[in-house]
């Protein structure tokens, strides 16, 4: 039995623009098989030529700009990032992770963190993330398992991570690239109260 939806779906979506496409070139090769049996001199047939180019791509670099300028609302960052309440500092070692609170200075071979922290829910936490040996994945989890955010942990370099817990309980850090042996061992937990 045959199920057909009466919903469009993507690839017929694409093959009607893709029809309609065609269409628009057929009748543009149709016109200009139509008009271009007159006969026209060459110098004014070259003047009428040079004269639409030059709206078509005055009218194209336009069109380009607005279009540009209204894409650019729906670019999937905030225009003006939320107001953090509290920096944590994660490195990321093989195969521990280390949490302290504040921003730190030091090396991150150096860094003294433990592997379980407190934080308040409803905080927005910024994440300052970097690793002090190889790349690690640094992946929170919910008590269900769920992935709620992720970053890369790298040797010489920081990224920051934004993540406001809506909900009290414990979350766990897992390591989400592999790092060598022990692996799948190393995890820190985040206590939210």
């Amino acid at each position: 039995m045959c199920n057909l939806t009466i919903f469009p779906t993507i690839e017929n979506t694409a093959g009607i623009i893709s029809l309609a496409g065609a269409l628009l070139v057929y009748m543009v090769v149709i016109f200009l098989l139509i008009t271009a049996s007159k006969e026209e001199d060459k110098t004014s047939a070259k003047h009428k030529v040079y004269k639409v180019r030059s709206r078509y791509f005055w009218g194209l670099t336009i069109f380009l700009i607005i279009i540009l300028f209204v894409s650019l609302q729906f670019l999937p960052y905030p225009h003006t990032g939320p107001k953090v309440d509290q920096v944590i500092t994660v490195v990321g070692s093989q195969w521990v992770w280390k949490l302290a609170p504040g921003v730190s200075h030091e090396n991150p071979k150096n860094f003294t963190g433990g592997n379980e922290l407190s934080l308040p829910v409803n905080k927005n936490i910024e994440f300052i993330v970097t690793s002090s040996d190889v790349n690690h994945g640094f992946g929170i989890y919910n008590s269900q398992g769920v992935l709620l955010t992720q970053t890369q942990a790298m040797p010489g370099y920081e990224n920051d991570l934004q993540y406001e817990f809506k909900e009290k309980g414990d979350y766990k850090i897992l390591c989400m690239e592999y790092c060598g042996a022990a692996h799948a061992f190393m995890e820190a937990t985040i206590h939210i109260y």
